[in-house]
């Protein structure tokens, strides 16, 4: 039986392109938070985590994260300054009675092993006197981005800038923050392996995907592994998403139940095709954060 569009008698909602545009990049839940914002313009991720039945609120930030990025939302914060606009300046003579400005130069130049210019100090006293971030994390920012392989002040305020809109303000935020970046990149380093992939090899939507399957539904690596076996040879991260998601759906948590359920339909499954991928070899497996977040950032002109 064929069907057709009926006629609309109730409330229309105007979607914009943008929205129709992503149907097929991300997963149903960002969709779904695009029309609820659309219907009510209501951001606040308590209540659409509520009003939706998302898994968390921190599910309900990522999708306005997400939707930010892709030129949805504007973040209520203002907006950022032009890339080109030039920092304001410090005039580090009128704060050298400051202590912890002398130890944020010093401690800086010790993690980064170099010398930093004068302009250099003064956008990293900067980022502690105009911009409010604490010397204790400035520090351990600088400490990542080195790790990354970056020496640069331009990182350390790129980082600083994601911190933010990740709601870090405080070591002890940023702690965590980095605890679970670690965790994160074990789990894609991981899954890499397990699809034959080089973890470089994922996309940015890959890896959120990733995560997502440990932090939100509780998926661990022998129900990945189930799943790849139902691929029947289509081993990507989407193909496999789209049966986790359909497993989850029947509340099928658990190898056991999902050997009971049988096999999935194609027909429910989303699916996107990958070129076939060399297994890395050993030596190929870095650090994916490592090489993924370094790419993020703009060296220093």
């Amino acid at each position: 039986m064929g069907y057709k569009l009926a006629a609309i008698n109730g409330d229309t909602l105007a979607v914009p392109q943008l929205v129709l545009t992503h149907l097929t990049q991300t997963d149903g839940d960002t969709i779904r938070a695009a029309l609820y914002i659309l219907q009510t313009h209501d951001t606040d991720p308590r209540t659409m985590a509520r009003a939706l039945a998302l898994p968390s609120i921190e599910a309900a930030k990522r999708t306005l994260q997400y939707w930010a990025g892709a030129g949805l939302l504007v973040s209520e914060r203002g907006a950022a300054p032009a890339p080109a606009a030039e920092p304001a300046r410090v005039d580090l003579a009128s704060v050298a009675n400051d202590p912890y400005v002398a130890v944020l130069c010093q401690e800086a130049q010790s993690i980064f092993g170099k010398t930093l210019s004068r302009s250099e100090m003064q956008r990293l006293v900067g980022l502690y006197l105009n911009d409010g971030w604490q010397p204790d994390v400035i520090l351990l920012c600088c400490a990542e981005v080195t790790r990354l392989g970056r020496r640069t002040i331009a990182a350390v305020t790129h980082l600083l800038a994601r911190w933010r809109e990740d709601g870090v303000e405080t070591g002890e935020d940023a702690e965590r923050w980095l605890q679970r970046a670690k965790q994160r990149e074990a789990w894609c380093q991981d899954a890499a392996a397990q699809f034959g992939i080089e973890p470089r090899a994922l996309t940015n939507w890959e890896r959120r995907t990733i995560a997502r399957w440990h932090e939100e539904m509780g998926i661990g690596r022998e129900m990945i592994d189930e799943a790849l076996l139902r691929a029947n040879g289509k081993n990507t991260v989407r193909y496999v998403d789209g049966i986790l998601r359909a497993w989850r759906a029947q509340g099928i948590t658990t190898i056991d139940a999902a050997r009971r359920q049988g096999q999935l339909e194609g027909s429910n499954i989303v699916m996107t095709e990958r070129p076939n991928a060399q297994p890395p070899a050993a030596s190929a497996q870095k650090d994916l954060f490592n090489r993924n977040w370094a790419a993020m950032f703009d060296e220093e002109g």
